[in-house]
């Protein structure tokens, strides 16, 4: 049976807003990825500093030279100045360890190990410039 000619003007227009409703879906889907895309920076083109952000690192206990202090273990990070701390004399080594990886200041080192301020603070400062003169000598 053929359709009358009001029954296909009907289905004309429904296949029209039909076709037209998909046009304007895939006109907004386009406009949609290019708002995005405006906002998108390749991954190449980020900086060290954003991309790092993103990042982590494993820090493991084995990659530690460690120090053993009055039952604490102090790991230190850097070879050369692990190896510069073991040079210096225990007193000294100690007094160093406490008050750089302990957040222990001059006064109570001095009560803890039972010595003067003054002490301390000649023991703490003469180690620094041997350390530092080692660091110097011994850098790559």
């Amino acid at each position: 049976m053929k359709p009358s000619s009001f029954q296909a003007t009907i289905e004309n227009q429904f296949d029209y807003i039909c076709k037209r409703g998909m046009d304007d879906e895939r006109i907004d889907y386009f406009r949609h990825l290019s708002r995005i895309s405006k906002q998108e920076v390749s991954f190449s083109d980020t900086g060290d500093y954003l991309i790092n952000q993103f990042s982590t690192v494993d820090h493991y206990a084995t990659d530690l030279q460690m120090f053993t202090l009055y039952g604490l273990s102090i790991g230190v990070e850097s070879d050369l100045l692990s190896e510069a701390l073991r040079n210096l004399t225990n007193k000294k080594r100690n007094i160093i360890l406490l008050y750089y990886f302990m957040d222990m200041n001059d006064k109570e080192i001095a009560a803890f190990l039972k010595v003067n301020r003054s002490t301390v603070y000649r023991h703490r400062t003469s180690g620094l410039a041997f350390i530092k003169k080692y660091m110097k000598e011994h850098a790559e």
